[in-house]
This record gives structure tokens, C-alpha cells and sequence, in this order.
């Protein structure tokens, strides 16, 4: 193969990543538009006397979250229900002694009147989805579940309203929360995440709802119907998401499931880059386990074809990262060797260009007009938030990339829960203290390239370097930083 068809064939490589990367942004621009003309989805509740509410079992999975228990067993303890049909569950798998805290939270719940039992598994067999499988177990009888991860806590009329919805339609698998940050305002970083999580849940996830299109469950915050999982094949461990993987079999054996964007409950955001970047790639890879898991399966269904469409893109999204990583590796050879592009592929990297930002800033922009809190006097414009997250998000370009690659090729890694509160860090310092390094040699080679071969070039790589250079510094300095602190 000569030279020039190598370079024909990087050509045609990166139109196929280009068209790639179009149809995920005209993705997220399609659900911005829709979310603004879809009418809104007004689900039947069904009203219950004291009587006849049912047994309700509430799952509170943790695993080494310090002390955060006693918080979120208090919340629990105020949802209003008949504590003599209310069941509560600890699935603490901790190995790193929280397990005292979960201990000594138990016993003030009982010591409160609260039906409430520990289970402390010394494996973590399927992670989560075990722990989660393992307490249903012991209580086969009750109808309903709703689980909270460890940073949440329930508003007290959680479980009045779901089980509401569920109770009079029996079609419904979930009931769907919508997150609220409750520490939105600590950092420029958690207003990042708040603006995407925004974008998420009142565009991505209000949006699907008022289209009947399949919803996916977000791991926390949700009302299950325990018939629902029985039916789907219940909780199953062979991939990251757990949550997503469960929600899309629900629907694929014939269940719906319902959002409710006014029910918000209060949860922390991770602080750290750390602690971001190790849920992101988490969610990342577990994203792309499923698509594996689930595309062949998804295409033989009697869905619609828009339906299958619709899911595939929402399933397949992170195949952006590795997608926008291809695009640029591509890119740098045929710069630097100043071939002429094809008019096709010129034409092809305006319209992604367009349509990228078009796609990003029109999906978070409406996430942030439905926003019920009120703005802060010295709160940071809109515009400028949004910059910061085409930047931040692009500095998860390498780990996210590399989740999507193990995904691939089958390898399988340990669930790693986000670090939460004064445990955010710890795990990175201890067992990656060069995080932050690859994110910052990649910064420098972009530069150097830029400098020596194309200056022009870096105008299209500026979003990237600069968030690469963010990221990767951030991750640095909290490792020092935690370096100097003297051990827990």
C-alpha cells in the first residue's frame, strides 16, 4: 500500500467517525427541540387509603461511604409510611471499617421503631446489582423497592407519590426521580456537573417521556415494581450500569416506566476531578457494555424502528469520546503532511463542527431554562458555564476513551464507587498517584504540534487542549494535596 492510499484511507476513516459524531449531536439537538414542542406527559395516579397501602422495601446500597449512613437512614426514617409496612435494608459491602458506621446506624433506627436490617456481604459478587438481588431475597413478599444511594436523601413524600403511579397503572416497571444538587454552588466543578445533569434529566429524560420512548433508570432515586425485575430477569452484574441494563430489559420484555421531573431529591455532586473522572469512566464504560449487551437483542425486537434508533444513540454515547479521540489522531498525520483533503470531508467536518456545538449548547441551554432554583447575585452567566463544560468534558477524552476500550475487548474491571464527601481522593492517592499525567502530556504534544507544524490548527484543538490541561492539573494537585494530609 502506498503512501497516498494510506492517506486516502485515513481520509475516508475519519468521514466515518465524522458522520458518527453528526448523528450523536443532531441527537441531543433533536431532544433540545423536542423538549420544547413534545407536550407535556401527565401520568394516572391512583389514591389509597391508610389501609390499603402496600409494603414498601427501600434498598440503601453503600459500600466504604464513611459515615454517610446515619444521614441517609434519618431521611429514610422520615418518608411517610406505615411503619409497619415500611421495610428497610442496608447493603453495605464495606472493606475499609464504614461497616461501624452502618452498624451504629441500624441500631438508632431500631431503637426508633424502624423495621430495619443490615446485610454485609464479605464478597462483592455482581457489585451493586448482587447486593441489590441479595436483599430481595430475603423479602420476596413485598410488591414494591426503592433504592438511594448513599449522597441522596428522600423528600418525605417519595414513596406516596410513586407508589401512586404505580398502583394505577400496572404497565409501569419504575417511577423515575429527578436529581437535585445540593451542592451545586461549592465549586466551578459541581456547577459543571449540575449544568449536564440539568441537561439530563429535564431534556434527555423529560423529553423521552412525553415520547414514549423507553426511559432508562438512573441507579438511584426510583420505585420499582419487584414483578418487573422478576420478569426481566432481575439484577444482573456483568456490566458497569447495572441500572441501565435492567431499565432497557424491562422494556424489552413489554414494561413502561415513568419520569417525574417534580419529584427532585437532594444529592451531592463529587467535588473533586478525582472523584468525577472515576464516575464518569465508570458510566462510560458501563454505557458501553450494555449497547453489547443489549444492540442485537434491541434490533430484533417488535419495537419501532425510531424506537430502536432513538435508544441505540441514547445506549451508544459514549462512543464520543473514543469517536472524538479517533477524529483527532487522524487528524494530526494529514496535517502534518499537508494533504489536500477531499471536499467531502471538508464539507463533513464543517457540518460536525456546526452541529456539535449547535447539538451541546441548545441541549444545555434548555436544560437551564426549566431550572426551579432560584440564581444566586454573583452566580456565573450561562454562556460561561457552558464553555466550561465543552472543556471539562472534553478533558475526559483519555479515561473515557480507554473505558470504552476495555468495554470492547472484554475486560473486565472492579466497580468502583464515586467517592463521596471526605472520602473523595483516598482511593486515587493510594492506588494512581500519577492521575492527571496522561491528560497533561497529551495538552503539551497538541501544543507542540501546533507550534511546529499547523498554528491554524489550533484553533480547532483549543477546547481540547485547554481541557485536558484543566482536568489533568486539577487531578495533580488534589493528589498533592491529599499527599500532605496525614492518614485517616
Amino acid at each position: 500500500m502506498s503512501l497516498t492510499d494510506v492517506y486516502a484511507l485515513l481520509q475516508i476513516l475519519l468521514g466515518v467517525a465524522l458522520v458518527c459524531l453528526m448523528l450523536m449531536s443532531g441527537n441531543l439537538l433533536f431532544l433540545a427541540i423536542a423538549r420544547h414542542v413534545a407536550p407535556t406527559r401527565v401520568y394516572p395516579t391512583r389514591s389509597l387509603s391508610e389501609a390499603a397501602l402496600p409494603a414498601v422495601l427501600v434498598q440503601l446500597p453503600l459500600y466504604n461511604e464513611g459515615d454517610l449512613a446515619q444521614r441517609l437512614l434519618e431521611a429514610t426514617a422520615q418518608l411517610d409510611w406505615p411503619r409497619d409496612r415500611l421495610y428497610i435494608q442496608i447493603l453495605d459491602d464495606s472493606t475499609d471499617g464504614s461497616l461501624i458506621h452502618s452498624q451504629q446506624a441500624v441500631a438508632w433506627a431500631k431503637a426508633q421503631g424502624l423495621q430495619v436490617e443490615l446485610l454485609h456481604r464479605t464478597k462483592r459478587h455482581a457489585y451493586k446489582a448482587g447486593a441489590l438481588a441479595e436483599g430481595l431475597k430475603r423479602l420476596p413478599q413485598v410488591p414494591y423497592v426503592a433504592m438511594f444511594d448513599a449522597d441522596f436523601m428522600p423528600p418525605r413524600d417519595f414513596l406516596r407519590r410513586t407508589v401512586a403511579l404505580l398502583e394505577a397503572d400496572h404497565a409501569l416497571a419504575f417511577v423515575q426521580g429527578r436529581w437535585v444538587h445540593a451542592n451545586r454552588r461549592q465549586n466551578l466543578l459541581t456547577r459543571v456537573q449540575a449544568m449536564l445533569l440539568d441537561g439530563h434529566f429535564r431534556v434527555e429524560q423529560e423529553t423521552r417521556a412525553r415520547l414514549g420512548l423507553p426511559l432508562a433508570f438512573n441507579g438511584t432515586c426510583g420505585m420499582w415494581r419487584c414483578s418487573a425485575i422478576d420478569s426481566a430477569g432481575g439484577w444482573q452484574g456483568d456490566t458497569l450500569s447495572e441500572d441501565l441494563d435492567l431499565s432497557m430489559r424491562v422494556h424489552l420484555a413489554g414494561w413502561r416506566a415513568a419520569f417525574l421531573h417534580d419529584l427532585g431529591v437532594p444529592g451531592e455532586l463529587p467535588t473533586s476531578a478525582q472523584a468525577w473522572r472515576t464516575q464518569q469512566a465508570r458510566w462510560t464504560k458501563g454505557f458501553a457494555q450494555c449497547t453489547l449487551k443489549l444492540s442485537p437483542t434491541i434490533w430484533r425486537s417488535a419495537w419501532p424502528g425510531w424506537h430502536k434508533l432513538a435508544v441505540s444513540l441514547q445506549m451508544g454515547q459514549s462512543l464520543f469520546f473514543p469517536l472524538g479521540l479517533v477524529c483527532l489522531l487522524l487528524s494530526l498525520p494529514l496535517l502534518a503532511a499537508e494533504i489536500a483533503l477531499h471536499p467531502a470531508l471538508m464539507i463533513l467536518g464543517v457540518l460536525a463542527t456546526v452541529l456539535g456545538f449547535a447539538g451541546t449548547i441548545g441541549f444545555l441551554i434548555t436544560g437551564q431554562r426549566w431550572r426551579t432554583d432560584p440564581a444566586e447575585p454573583h452566580e456565573p452567566h450561562p454562556l460561561v458555564l457552558i464553555a466550561l463544560s465543552l472543556m471539562f468534558t472534553s478533558g475526559l477524552v483519555l479515561s473515557n476513551a480507554r473505558a470504552v476500550l476495555e468495554a470492547l475487548i472484554g475486560r473486565q474491571s472492579e466497580f468502583v464507587r464515586t467517592p463521596k464527601g471526605l472520602m473523595q481522593g483516598t482511593h486515587a492517592k493510594a492506588r494512581y498517584p500519577w492521575k492527571g499525567v496522561p491528560e497533561l502530556v497529551l495538552a503539551v504534544a497538541l501544543i507542540g504540534f501546533i507550534l511546529l507544524e499547523q498554528a491554524w490548527s489550533g484553533l480547532f484543538m483549543s477546547i481540547m487542549i485547554s481541557g485536558l490541561a484543566s482536568v489533568g492539573t486539577m487531578q495533580l494537585l488534589e493528589a498533592r494535596l491529599n499527599a500532605a494530609k496525614p492518614p485517616r
